[in-house]
């Protein structure tokens, strides 16, 4: 993802001229997992909104791979409030530098990743979550924000909508049950962080984000691999008769709701980040996607599920009321997001 690419150009003004941005003027914010999609957009939201005067901030960029730190950042490099960190979360942190916001987005979501990596995953998501906690323990009045997932909820067959008060039930021995326990994990080493010693904190159970800059291969998540298909090979395939339901949402509203999460001055909330305004069946998902390229077919296996990489859960909407209350709202519709998307990877 480039950040001169004239979509990701035209979302960072977006978030700049949308978002509020007194909570962070004169701190210094540290993102880890500052590969990932979403750190990546919120590293260049932040760096947009300081370049265009709406912000004077430091941003620290954390990752394990320092080689394509680099090169992801390279046009970074030489501003002062920029600087880069080489660095495993599930090892020590060694920063001496004071940290006023850490978001904490270290560790891999994709099915492809769960299935071959799954000792990484719990590693990045509950190591790496107690050495960020102890960070921010050693930091006084720095704020996480920890980047969850809905998959959080389990099994729930009671509720017609998940609050955040809602749970349900997990089974730990399912091969993918390393990425929600792992996550159910990290939220309770940063509840337990606070009552001990006062660590404050703001999750995010975020569902199904996507847009510019998202992984296209190998990744496994049902967005990711439509696009790639339709702009590989041209043939969408889906793995399943189709009919289980998603709701998307697009990149620049999930960083938006980060960061109100971030400013809100509770200082130890949960909140469910989702656009549950379009539900769309991932048969209709693909017809949707391939109307976008030219020339685009679908072909449906009919398989089983895989649940070894796949959630097989009856998805239930999430209930977003808590951060509307803040003031947050999803903007992008599924429509436009496609079609950003889409553009972003033809440009």
């Amino acid at each position: 993802m480039s950040f001169d690419n004239f979509v990701v150009a035209s979302d960072l003004k977006h978030i700049c001229d949308r978002a509020k941005w007194n909570a962070f003027d004169g701190k210094t914010i540290l993102i880890t997992g500052a590969n990932g999609h979403i750190a990546t957009y919120l590293i260049y939201a932040f760096l947009f909104a300081i370049a265009a005067g709406k912000l004077n901030a430091v941003i620290i960029a954390l990752s394990r791979d320092g080689k394509r730190l680099q090169e992801r950042y390279a046009r970074f490099v030489c501003l002062p409030y920029f600087s880069m960190l080489a660095a495993d979360v599930a090892g020590n942190i060694n920063l001496t530098e004071h940290v006023d916001y850490i978001f904490h987005f270290a560790g891999n979501a994709s099915p492809y990743h769960i299935s071959t990596d799954p000792v990484g995953i719990l590693k990045a998501n509950i190591l790496g979550t107690f050495n960020v906690a102890e960070l921010a323990r050693c930091k006084a009045d720095c704020k996480i924000i920890y980047s969850s997932t809905r998959e959080v909820y389990g099994r729930n067959d009671n509720e017609e909508r998940l609050s955040e008060k809602s749970f349900g039930c997990l089974d730990p021995m399912l091969s993918r049950s390393c990425y929600p326990e792992s996550k159910r994990a990290s939220e309770t080493i940063l509840a337990s962080y606070n009552r001990q010693y006062g660590v404050k904190y703001g999750v995010a159970r975020i569902a199904h984000c996507y847009g510019p800059g998202m992984n296209l291969v190998s990744d496994g998540r049902v967005m990711s691999d439509f696009i790639g298909n339709a702009l590989g090979d041209g043939n969408i395939i889906v793995h399943s008769d189709g009919s289980m339901l998603r709701a998307f949402c697009y990149v620049t509203d999930v960083i938006r709701g980060l960061l109100i999460i971030a400013a809100d001055n509770d200082p130890a909330r949960t909140f469910n980040l989702s656009n549950e305004t379009e539900e769309i069946s991932i048969i209709d998902l693909a017809s949707l996607i391939a109307g976008y390229v030219p020339g685009t077919r679908v072909t449906v296996m009919k398989h089983a599920v895989d649940s070894s990489k796949y959630c097989i859960h009856k998805r239930i909407p999430l209930d977003c009321s808590a951060i509307m209350e803040l003031g947050w709202r999803p903007e992008v519709s599924l429509e436009d997001g496609l079609n950003r998307t889409i553009d972003s990877f033809l440009n």
